[in-house]
């Protein structure tokens, strides 16, 4: 079927293989080890099949860098820190520019390109938009933000003063404020999976914080890591995929929302109005080798809407989960992702 296509009926599920498996070690006697905390205001958690050689202690010790790098990443790149190297940016007078460390410099590289691959459907520096419609660490309000100043933002953000940057240094821009925030997550995701996979011994490793997620290898029963999608009353069953040397991300209305008039006001922002997406999607799961991307991907689809989230995920082979607003719609699932369903 063509891509945005309504998909088949999940009354028994779906199950959803990645259609290229690339060999991965298998170690029947493996030893799982699990753990995890809080983060992001969220929690994470880390799976992992160690050999039995290295298993003793490992899980502390990779506790600890896990922490330590979580630490790092949020230093950098929360909104809720004061003194975070974002907030620091975003205090920059007008014209005045901030070198940026690593990760950071990475993750606004890459989120600066994704603004022009989605048509600016993702925008990095939509802090001040977020903040007016009391969705970030600096409320300008409560319920309905101030059209007029909606209005100014929307002009803003579709000029060419924008923020510039060059590989290194961010340069500020009056009335443009950064935000990671639907970026971060995937990355801290990547950079725990690369840490843990990366360590002598271990054969398999899955990572998930917040419901982002990433997995790599087969667990001693020979099985991938299953994740499942959850979407209340989308699927009759359950709808689970293997993360074997993949990444799934998701984003949507259900969680961070306020209701107004009869409407539901998002926390995902529509760069095109400086306002709550008013699409006709609740939401989309995408999957891509890399988390931080598949993160950005999942909103500028909720953004873009059905037509152009299916044409966007059909021109760039996105394998992706569509979820209509409408309720008892049938959720649309990408030619990509089509590539990945099997008979259950």
């Amino acid at each position: 079927m063509a891509a945005g296509a309504a998909a088949v009926r999940a009354d028994d599920g779906l199950l959803l293989l990645p259609p290229e498996v690339a060999p991965a070690p298998h170690c029947a006697d493996g030893v799982q080890l699990t753990f995890g905390g809080a983060i992001f205001g969220t929690t994470w958690m880390v799976r992992l099949i160690a050999e039995p050689a290295v298993a003793a202690g490992l899980a502390d010790a990779l506790k600890q860098r896990c922490e330590a790098e979580l630490a790092r990443i949020d230093a950098q790149m929360s909104p809720w820190i004061g003194d975070s190297t974002l907030n620091c940016y975003n205090a920059l007078a007008p014209g005045e520019a901030l070198a940026l460390p690593e990760p950071m410099r990475a993750v606004v590289d890459r989120a600066v390109a994704l603004h022009g691959l989605t048509g600016g459907a993702f925008d990095p520096f939509l802090g001040a938009v977020t903040d007016l419609w009391g969705f970030g660490p600096v409320a300008v309000g409560e319920g309905l933000a101030d059209p007029g100043e909606c209005a100014r933002l929307r002009r803003l953000l579709a000029g060419e003063a924008r923020p510039r940057w060059n590989g290194q240094r961010l340069e500020r821009a009056a009335g443009f404020a950064l935000d990671l925030c639907g970026i971060a997550k995937g990355h801290a995701v990547d950079a725990l999976h690369d840490l843990v996979r990366a360590t002598p011994g271990v054969v398999a490793v899955l990572v998930e914080i917040g419901g982002e997620a990433a997995g790599f290898g087969i667990k001693p029963d020979a099985m991938p890591w299953w994740l499942e999608l959850e979407w209340p009353g989308l699927f009759a069953g359950r709808a689970v995929a293997a993360l074997h040397g993949w990444a799934c991300a998701s984003s949507g209305s259900d969680v961070r929302f306020f209701l107004h008039g009869g409407r539901r006001y998002s926390h995902s922002m529509d760069p095109l109005t400086a306002e709550p997406s008013d699409s006709d999607l609740r939401g989309a799961s995408v999957f891509d080798r890399n988390c931080a991307r598949a993160d950005a991907l999942a909103t500028a689809l909720v953004v873009m809407g059905s037509e152009a989230a299916r044409a966007f995920a059909k021109r760039h082979a996105i394998p992706c989960l569509l979820v209509p607003a409408a309720p008892g719609a049938e959720p649309v699932i990408s030619a990509a992702l089509r590539e990945w369903m099997v008979d259950a």
